[in-house]
């Protein structure tokens, strides 16, 4: 057997295939009828029976032929990419996971369509209007990270799935939609990141957030923020970070009977005491089992 023979004979058997270069790979891999994994900077036609996870590293300017990797269920891209009419997708493909993606127009969302299975989801939203993008027709969808790159952005309603259980909110999100994601039955995970609510005040109610378990703040800006202890009754952390814009943490939260740990980072002085406060307070009631973490200190 020649020494390419042996080669390609022994490339069939790789599972994980990574391309450091940039430029990656100009040939066919369809030889690598085992592969799993494949991490490439472009993507590439080459029909690969048995690819479950495909992350693209560069920019995309070949549009997939999801009819090629019929067991492709997770499919990542490192720079934003927007989905087009090209993408040439079977009707009932299975993707699981879809990530850096860009949803820019009501054609954006129409193909989204065609991922009826998609449980995570992450994708740059930077419509011309003022509409939030309807996501509802995804009811699999477990995670769900939104960022808004316009910069202000004014929504009617909310169309995400409401079965959601984790979701990521970044960029320019109006305050008074928060009620409506908090009304999400089945949300346990809520982390808001760089949302700018200044000079607005953030009102939750007692039929908000029934479920939710973590909730992270990072760089979020509002004037106050009005809350309870019923209002997130099953809440078991609460995370700060670089808030510095909080005049304090309210002190209703300390009495959330499943509440284990505040953990602040980052934050002004003012956030700083009054998560000690709740935390004195507290054991003054006879509650020595929450926590409370400060770091960077300002």
């Amino acid at each position: 057997m020649s020494e390419s023979l042996f080669l390609v004979s022994r490339l069939r058997l790789l599972r994980v295939l990574k391309f450091s270069d940039r430029n990656g790979y100009k040939g066919t891999l369809e030889f690598l009828d085992q592969l799993r994994y494949l991490e490439i900077p472009c993507l590439m036609s080459s029909r690969l029976e048995n690819l479950e996870f495909l992350f693209v590293t560069g920019p995309n300017f070949i549009d997939p032929v999801f009819s090629n990797l019929p067991k492709l269920r997770h499919l990542h891209f490192k720079s934003p990419s927007r989905v087009s009419e090209d993408w040439i997708i079977p009707q009932t493909h299975s993707l699981e996971t879809l990530s850096g993606v860009l949803v820019y127009d009501l054609d954006d969302e129409k193909i989204l369509r065609c991922f009826p299975h998609l449980r995570h989801l992450k994708c740059n939203y930077d419509y011309y209007r003022n509409d939030c993008p309807d996501l509802s027709y995804l009811a699999q969808l477990e995670s769900l990270r939104m960022t808004f790159c316009s910069r202000q952005v004014k929504f009617r309603e909310i169309n995400f799935p409401t079965n959601t259980k984790k979701l990521s909110l970044y960029g320019s999100f109006p305050c008074e939609m928060m009620s409506s994601i908090g009304k999400f039955p089945n949300l346990e995970i809520l982390i808001l990141e760089c949302l700018d609510f200044e000079g607005e005040n953030w009102n939750t109610n007692h039929d908000e957030f029934q479920k939710l378990k973590f909730l992270k703040l990072i760089y979020v800006k509002f004037e106050d923020w009005n809350t309870s202890e019923d209002h997130f009754p099953t809440l078991e952390r609460l995370v700060l970070e670089n808030c510095d814009y909080f005049k304090s943490i309210p002190s209703e939260l300390g009495y959330i009977p499943t509440l284990q740990m505040i953990e602040v980072n980052s934050c002004g002085q003012r956030v700083r005491e009054s998560a000690m406060k709740i935390k004195e307070e507290q054991e003054e009631n006879g509650n020595e089992e929450l926590k409370v973490i400060i770091t960077g200190l300002k």
